[in-house]
């Protein structure tokens, strides 16, 4: 794309599980961003971002979760979800060690927020700022109890076993050609296993009782109409974080993938998270600039 270099390649993740990276990266950039997909779908899919982004000198970063896109591992299944976010831990700390001087945020759509907001309570002090998209915390409808102890036994006794992830895929957007494209995806699947299902009802439930350790600047927003994930989630986190800088974007009557949505809709979603990045990495850079000292990762230990 437009101002970019773009590279493909891989690292090795958790328990050896090759995990593919693609990388955009910015000429003179001033800060970088890492983006974490949602269920089902893959790093390929966040082009609207990375052409708004262009010329901006924000480098991008994207890896596909284990289990999806290009990635090695079992379509839907995952045996722990810390598995996602260990995988996601190697790649920033590559990410830091190649970008000494560059502030890192990071952006979580979907389970890609719960897996983002589960880094950043383990690992902070390395990130800069927390995007959150559509996190995926709390379900529009409740699972009957008799689903969730069937799923619970069958984590347990038969743990990779695949069913339909039951999200459906003409909620995702009001652009019928983003629907066309992700139903026609070879990349993208509609499974998850037993044990994927209450390692993510887990992890959703940390993601919200901790909330409040979460300290850095947060951007999150949602659309008010989303009919996969309920966006009273993300006023619960918003609510409950400890950060000073954070800022929460309702959108009124837009789908699950905002960023996605019919064009004028998603240009303001975009824009909104466009400035908020620039805005906190410009002023990273002139705090370091008139200190007359290198910007360091946050947080990075010497």
């Amino acid at each position: 794309m437009s101002n970019y270099h773009h590279e493909t390649g891989s690292i090795i993740g958790k328990g050896g599980i090759e995990i593919f990276i693609q990388k955009w990266i910015a000429p003179n950039p001033i800060a970088s961003l890492v983006i974490a997909h949602g269920l089902g779908e893959h790093s390929g899919r966040y082009g609207n971002l990375i052409q708004w982004l262009a010329g901006k000198r924000i480098s991008i970063y994207a890896l596909d979760h284990r289990g999806h896109g290009r990635s090695a591992g079992k379509r839907g299944h995952v045996a722990n979800f810390n598995d996602y976010v260990d995988d996601l831990s190697f790649f920033i700390n590559s990410i830091i060690d190649e970008n000494l001087n560059l502030p890192v945020f990071l952006l979580g759509h979907s389970m890609g927020g719960v897996i983002a907001i589960l880094y950043a309570l383990r690992s902070q002090e390395k990130i800069v700022g927390l995007i959150l998209s559509s996190p995926g915390l709390v379900p529009t409808v409740d699972a009957p109890k008799y689903k969730i102890a069937l799923a619970s036994f069958l984590s347990k006794y038969l743990p990779s076993l695949l069913v339909s992830n039951e999200l459906d895929a003409h909620y995702i957007s009001h652009d019928r050609d983003v629907i066309a494209a992700y139903l026609n995806d070879p990349l993208v699947h509609d499974r998850i296993s037993a044990r994927w299902y209450t390692e993510f009802l887990k992890s959703a439930g940390e993601c919200l009782n901790r909330a409040g350790e979460i300290t850095i600047p947060l951007f999150i927003f949602h659309g008010t109409d989303d009919r996969l994930v309920d966006f009273a989630g993300s006023i619960q986190v918003f609510d409950a974080v400890s950060s000073r800088d954070k800022t929460k974007l309702l959108l009124e009557g837009l789908y699950h993938e905002t960023m996605n949505e019919v064009e004028y809709e998603r240009e303001k979603v975009l824009a909104a998270v466009t400035k908020w990045i620039l805005a906190r990495a410009v002023k990273r850079k002139n705090t370091g600039a008139a200190k007359g000292k290198k910007l360091k990762p946050h947080g990075r230990k010497k």
